[in-house]
């Protein structure tokens, strides 16, 4: 017995001194944690130097705490009772911070041949395919460690007695940080294993470049007026020359062209180019405008890029100045001006400046991209830009254009079957008057128990053009906005009523019996004068505007943006029905007495909200 006893004693000293390591793991893991959070805010400042740094120290921190749960201490203590399931724990947050760091260390390997002034990617407009392939071959990698981050953490139970609350807390802080970049990488993947074949890696692809003026709206965004295209073949870039409707006539006559099936906007009989993109999605819009650019030019189109002066100026922001011959320097905050809403000169001297301007900006755009100056922040600034919708890439093969569209790169709309909010605008005539318009949303939504709802919208445009001098209505001075506001419905939606107010009463106004691929659309066209409003206040029932699961209700709402120079506005009101709370709302929204608000603000770009309430 006293041998037991004694034996029993030992054991205990044994496991006291083998679990003393395992005190500083939480010091090191927080002290990992925090140095890898400074290097991702390092990275998105563009100071990689200092990013690095901080994952140098990181890998430290996790070495010393890998070191610990791998050892033979942390082993034993993993199989015994109570304490066992939290070193386990320990083990799996020491791994996935493994992974983490690890996957940062590859990012520093092959960040130099991506961006900054030694990449090899991008060489004289061309793109290295050789460098491509290993640059993607190391984006594998960090997806595999991101994954298996994943994977660790939700290994993770946070259910110990003695620190279960702490892993538990640790578990989640990481996995809100390590998820979203998961899905980012689910979303990216397939586009990464596009892209050699989108540079020509197996042939010859072929993409049109189009510029939109945001000063002479369409549905998809500003009006195609400039126009160009790119061939390239195993990574090396040709571009064509720059088309204008004063170099290049015959690309604006007016011909035929097979419509889109279920483009219930395309006009019958003869169009121009600039016509082609009136459908608000660019899938459609695209297609179109590629079918008319390969009749006139006798191509043999792979896609077609579209851009507006905000997203070359986003790009120009990063990149730096341009410097245009007869214009001097342009930049990122002078170049919507000088090209969409320069009013103070429009003599003719001024006219052939602004077209000479526009020319220059095709090929600006694809130096900028090829350029390989700040890689990573070029690719932000694409993004942000598509996320406006001011940037969109069609593609008509099907693998490349599925690739695209989880980016939110192929300028869609949502093809949710919940509530939806999309107002656009269409300019009737040449003049320039989009450049000051500005719209405001307003959204009422009331729930029912089925998750239906009765929704009031008011879209509002203001023309803030300052009273210039009356002339010609396609003119380019000419302040009165000559215009159509349509508002897409929600799948599904049953219109109850809807009216126009304008400067000449009130009105109301039918909605389009044709569906443009399954929405409604009502449509209201307008003339404004400078600081008039029109206001298009509709109802109708969305059937499926909430999901409904037992004592949970979920509110779904896509927004997507009409790419205008003033960003649009929008406020959202939701009244949940009888009985049920807000248990989960997105950042930015409050909620008070059973109705949740997104408060008048500046609308983010394409937005998705999910809002969830209990009984």
């Amino acid at each position: 017995m006293l041998f037991s006893l004694g034996a029993f004693g030992f054991l205990l000293v044994v496991l006291a001194l083998l679990a003393l390591p395992l005190r500083n793991v939480p010091t090191d893991a927080r002290a990992a944690q925090d140095e890898l959070t400074r290097a991702v805010e390092a990275l998105k400042a563009s100071d990689a130097d200092q990013g690095w740094k901080h994952v140098a120290k990181a890998r430290g921190h996790v070495d010393d705490v890998t070191d610990t749960t791998d050892g033979v201490g942390a082993r034993i203590w993993s199989v015994m009772p109570v304490v066992g399931s939290g070193v386990r724990d320990a083990r799996h947050l020491a791994s996935a911070m493994d992974d983490l760091t690890t996957s940062m260390e590859t990012a520093e390997e092959v960040y130099p041949q991506v961006s900054g002034e030694d990449s090899e990617l991008l060489d004289r407009g061309s793109v290295n395919l050789e460098v491509l392939d290993t640059a993607l071959t190391s984006m594998e990698r960090i997806s595999d460690r991101m994954r298996s981050a994943e994977e660790h953490l939700h290994e993770v139970k946070g259910t110990n007695a003695l620190v279960g609350d702490t892993t538990a807390d640790a578990r989640d802080t990481a996995l809100a940080k390590v998820e979203p970049v998961v899905k980012g990488l689910d979303r990216l993947d397939p586009l990464l294993a596009q892209m050699p074949d989108m540079l020509g890696g197996d042939g010859k692809r072929t993409y049109v470049i189009a510029m939109m003026n945001p000063a002479e709206m369409k549905y998809s965004g500003g009006s195609m007026l400039t126009f160009s295209h790119v061939d390239l073949d195993d990574g090396k870039l040709v571009r064509g020359r720059v088309r204008d409707s004063l170099s290049a006539r015959p690309l604006f006559k007016q011909l035929h062209w097979r419509p889109v099936k279920g483009n219930t906007l395309a006009a019958d009989g003869a169009r121009r180019i600039t016509h082609a993109s009136i459908a608000p999605s660019w899938p459609v819009g695209g297609e179109e405008t590629l079918r008319a650019w390969d009749i006139i030019t006798r191509m043999d189109s792979d896609g077609l890029v579209v851009l507006d002066v905000q997203a070359l100026a986003q790009m120009v922001a990063v990149t730096g100045p341009l410097e245009v011959k007869n214009v001097g320097t342009v930049t990122s905050d002078n170049l919507v001006e000088l090209t969409a809403g320069d009013y103070g000169n429009f003599a003719q001297d001024e006219q052939r400046r602004r077209k000479r301007l526009n020319k220059a900006l095709i090929p600006a755009f694809m130096d900028r991209i090829f350029s390989g100056v700040d890689f990573v922040g070029t690719m932000r600034a694409l993004n942000e830009s598509a996320k406006g919708r001011h940037l969109a890439f069609y593609l008509r093969d099907d693998d490349a254009a599925a690739a695209m569209s989880p980016l939110g790169f192929d300028g869609a709309l949502s093809d949710t079957d919940h509530d939806y909010v999309g107002v656009f605008t269409q300019n009737m005539v040449g003049s320039k008057a989009d450049y000051f318009q500005q719209k405001t949303l307003r959204s009422d939504v009331r729930l029912r128990e089925d998750g239906s709802a009765r929704v009031t919208l008011e879209a509002e445009v203001h023309n803030f053009n300052p009273p210039q001098a009356p002339g010609d209505d396609n003119a380019y001075t000419n302040p009165t906005l000559d215009m159509t506001v349509a508002s897409f419905l929600p799948k599904g939606a049953e219109l109850v009523d809807a009216v126009a107010v304008d400067p000449s009463g009130e009105e109301s106004v039918e909605a389009d019996p044709e569906k443009h691929f399954g929405r409604g659309v009502v449509a209201h066209q307008v003339v404004l004068d400078s600081d008039e409003k029109v206001t298009l206040r509709l109802t109708y029932d969305v059937p499926q505007a909430a999901v409904v699961d037992g004592d949970r209700m979920r509110y779904r709402l896509d927004v997507d943006p009409h790419p205008t120079v003033r960003p649009e506005n929008i406020q959202v009101t939701v009244h949940w029905p009888k009985g049920f709370s807000a248990s989960s709302l997105p950042t930015g929204w409050t909620d008070a007495k059973g109705t949740s608000r997104w408060k008048l603000a500046t609308l983010p770009g394409i937005t998705s909200w999910t809002l969830t309430a209990r009984r």
